[in-house]
């Protein structure tokens, strides 16, 4: 993980140091995320993407962005007996600092222009507790469209899955055990983005 770190600043120091070049595109977008399973309730986020317009239709860069997640913090598990038992969740908010590569196919050169995308990166919690829920691997692969303005720039929309490496704590109250335990597993939500090329 230290390396892709090391990659996507890397990126965006040449990409600064470049901007002028008509090949350099700047990305900015917010993103509303829908959890798809019992881990995730939604998510809202702010990204920045700088890479380089390779041709009409490839398009490769690195994206930095803030993420607001809701999701699943602890759930608890009791046998009462007889077939009953007794399950609780408890759900609870976390801000995120999410790194991405992105690799984008432009299908056409048409000034609306479907594409097909993947992002692949991590999530680090900001907040300081043991928990950090969504903190690790993520990918996303999407499809959208491009509209380019008149004069310069343009904006897109896309929808993608996103799946995420998910963290929470699971306790077994059974019998008076409060043993507990940190489990993992891909997560999955369903994402809006609404961006602009400028």
């Amino acid at each position: 993980m230290k390396k892709f770190v090391l990659f996507a600043c890397a990126l965006f120091l040449c990409g600064i140091a470049n901007a002028q070049s008509n090949k350099f595109e700047k990305n900015i977008e917010a993103n509303i995320g829908i959890g798809l399973d019992n881990c995730t309730n939604y998510s809202l986020g702010l990204n920045f993407i700088g890479g380089y317009r390779a041709s009409n239709h490839f398009f490769i860069g690195a994206g930095i962005g803030y993420a607001y997640l809701d999701g699943l913090y602890y759930s608890s598990y009791e046998y009462l007996g007889k077939g009953n038992s007794d399950n609780y969740s408890s759900y609870d908010g976390r801000s995120n600092m999410q790194l991405f590569a992105r690799a984008k196919v432009n299908l056409t050169k048409t000034n609306v222009s479907p594409f097909l995308s993947l992002d692949l990166g991590g999530t680090f919690g900001l907040t300081s507790n043991s928990i950090k829920m969504a903190n690790g691997f993520i990918y996303e692969p999407a499809f959208g469209c491009d509209f380019k303005f008149k004069d310069k720039g343009g904006m897109y929309v896309m929808i993608g899955y996103k799946g995420m490496q998910y963290s929470y704590r699971a306790f077994n109250l059974t019998y008076g055990d409060t043993s507990d335990e940190t489990r993992k597993k891909m997560a999955g939500m369903f994402n809006i983005h609404i961006g602009f090329k400028f």
